[in-house]
């Protein structure tokens, strides 16, 4: 089965990062597809105007416009260049730049849901406290938005293809761990740390075998939820899902922790002790709303040079 990653572009020095990082991880894969995206944001628009269907009718009065778009094309073609010369197929590589007007993050998301994609990809910018009370980022618009599609953010420049996936009972971890599975399938040159902290403020929850019944069926989760003597059934079902997936059972490594205050400062604290590249995680966005926020959040807001991948 093919996977379709909508790789959102932003006509800055971090897509070539993007770019570099999606290389290394798929490795001249034939089953992986890329649409390359970006958007041209139409700005002081009438009313009338943004009730127009056709944003491209609006565009072609504005010569501003179409210069950031052509732009835009060329900066596409260049990085379809560059993922061809790392041995991808012209088939597997598509480049569009349209017009939005409103968020672009929306847009964003929209186009990623209704095109059935399994992943969007971004590079994710630091910014100064000032830039984030004035306009914030797309990464930080689209994390904090409900979304059914895994979002990988590209923080700085991850240089291993080893994973830290941090791992508990509930649902979102094990969806977390389905979808580097389903990603990563048939992959043989890749290590993979499944991770378990019980610090002292982390909440531990064991969902009930019910709840991964839609995914797994009755079947498998009866055979492989079935805990250990405290009904923790995390390492055994993660590391199963993965090896039905093709990954061996040689690159799987468990790591469980118990010293530490808060999960987040845990798995930040492996993250800078080992040579990580890609984080894992499942989120729980109820959870994240709060003025405390997730831990994902956490994680997210003190990691360099990792990717980070949120799935809901």
């Amino acid at each position: 089965m093919e996977r379709k990653i909508l790789v959102a572009i932003g006509n800055t020095g971090l897509d070539k990062t993007t770019i570099s990082y999606l290389a290394s991880l798929f490795k001249k894969r034939t089953d992986v597809s890329f649409h390359l995206f970006n958007f041209v944001p139409l700005h002081d628009m009438t009313e009338s105007q943004q009730l127009w269907s056709d944003w491209e009718e609006v565009a072609a009065t504005r010569p501003d416009s179409l210069k950031k778009r052509s732009a835009s094309l060329a900066h596409l073609l260049h990085l379809q260049n560059k993922l061809r010369g790392a041995g991808f197929q012209e088939n597997q590589i598509q480049a569009e730049s349209l017009f939005s007007y409103g968020s672009v993050a929306f847009s964003l998301l929209h186009h990623a849901q209704t095109g059935a994609y399994d992943a969007i990809i971004l590079g994710k910018r630091d910014l100064s406290l000032l830039e984030k009370m004035i306009s914030g980022s797309i990464s930080s618009e689209l994390w904090r938005m409900e979304h059914s599609v895994p979002l990988w953010l590209i923080n700085g420049n991850p240089q291993t293809r080893n994973f830290l996936v941090p791992v508990d009972c509930s649902l979102h971890s094990m969806r977390a761990v389905g979808h580097l599975g389903f990603i990563l399938q048939g992959t043989p040159d890749v290590q993979i740390t499944l991770f378990h902290s019980a610090s002292l403020l982390a909440a531990e929850e064991i969902a009930p075998r019910e709840a991964f019944y839609e995914q797994w069926g009755k079947e498998w989760c009866d055979k492989h939820l079935k805990g250990d003597a405290n009904g923790h059934y995390h390492f055994h079902a993660a590391e199963q899902i993965l090896k039905e997936n093709g990954i061996p059972a040689a690159n799987l490594d468990w790591l469980r922790l118990s010293a530490g205050i808060e999960p987040a400062q845990v798995i930040v604290r492996e993250i800078e002790k080992g040579s990580y590249g890609t984080i894992v995680m499942g989120r729980r966005l109820d959870r994240e709303k709060n003025i405390f926020k997730g831990v994902s959040d956490r994680v997210l807001a003190n990691v360099h040079d990792v990717a980070l991948w949120g799935v809901v």
